[in-house]
């Protein structure tokens, strides 16, 4: 998988639950997404079976503990071991949260947002820089969906990610599920976030359904009570999310497409519909592009 096809593979990110499944209908993907935490903390039969996809499938790495937002140095001994499952898995690019999930001595459960300044910036792309130096293939940062923003953010999410991505040279996992849900929860425009990057640093993406309601409080104790989506990988992609998608393509060219779920597995053909519709809006966009350079 190389970042200067014109068409993305699409496929799915690899998940347990539907193993079997997954390796019986290879043909219906592009590539998969593994999850490089499975492998580093995954028991040997979860190791052993996505090892078993190696030249089977092109596969891309993306992790969840990698937490470089936290205000200590880096796991080098976690980093390794990444580096180690990317190059068993011939990944092309390794991906992470642009967030934080724990503190010193405690795990938070969560993908936590960081406050946007550019002394935070400036700590991130030093963590950056150690992630380039110990695994060998790009690296990705990811934007996620969060419950709050710090007040003393000074920067919008795209100058945030964009000053981060010209310092260090990494791309960006642009994930428009997250985009979208922010969009309802914060009044963040995802159209304005898509323009400002810069053009070619979107690398990966990933599509996602995300549909639970909930009741959350503004302000504790006192605070209104409002309605807050989650991000669930729950539920068939929506339409929004969808149309952000073309209108990222327009400026991007990423290798990859994930569709993520990870709720409700048993709903394959609610997934496979999703494949056709994201390969729909791909070959829309693709022929938008070529009636604009003249050759339809």
């Amino acid at each position: 998988m190389r970042y200067e096809i014109n068409r993305p593979r699409i496929g799915i990110g690899y998940r347990a639950a539907i193993d079997e499944w997954t390796k019986g209908n290879l043909v219906r993907f592009d590539v998969l997404e593994i999850t490089v935490d499975h492998c580093i903390s995954g028991g040997s039969r979860q190791r052993s079976a996505i090892f078993d996809l190696v030249g089977k499938i092109p596969l891309t790495a993306h992790g969840v503990g990698l937490s470089i937002g936290t205000d200590t140095p880096l796991d080098l001994a976690y980093l390794d071991k990444v580096a180690e499952v990317v190059e068993h898995l011939k990944a092309p690019a390794y991906s992470e949260h642009l967030a934080f999930t724990g503190i010193p001595g405690r795990q938070l459960g969560n993908l936590l947002p960081l406050p946007k300044t550019e002394a935070i910036a400036d700590s991130i792309i030093a963590k950056v820089r150690t992630v380039q130096a110990r695994v060998s293939v790009p690296f990705l940062l990811e934007n996620i969906a969060y419950m709050f923003e710090w007040p003393d953010s000074d920067m919008s999410d795209a100058e945030f990610a964009s000053l981060i991505c010209r310092e260090t040279g990494a791309g960006w996992l642009l994930d428009l599920e997250n985009l979208h849900l922010n969009a309802f929860n914060h009044g963040v425009d995802p159209y304005e976030f898509i323009d400002a990057l810069p053009a070619g640093v979107v690398k990966e993406v990933h599509v996602a359904g995300g549909a639970a309601l909930r009741q959350v409080q503004v302000k504790p104790p006192h605070g209104h009570e409002r309605l807050f989506v989650a991000d669930t990988h729950s539920h068939p992609v929506p339409d929004a999310v969808l149309d952000l998608l073309e209108h990222a393509l327009r400026r991007q060219r990423p290798a990859a497409i994930i569709l993520e779920r990870d709720e409700k597995l048993d709903a394959i053909d609610e997934i496979l519909n999703d494949l056709a519709r994201i390969r729909l809006r791909v070959e829309t966009q693709r022929s938008e592009d070529a009636r604009g350079q003249g050759f339809i």
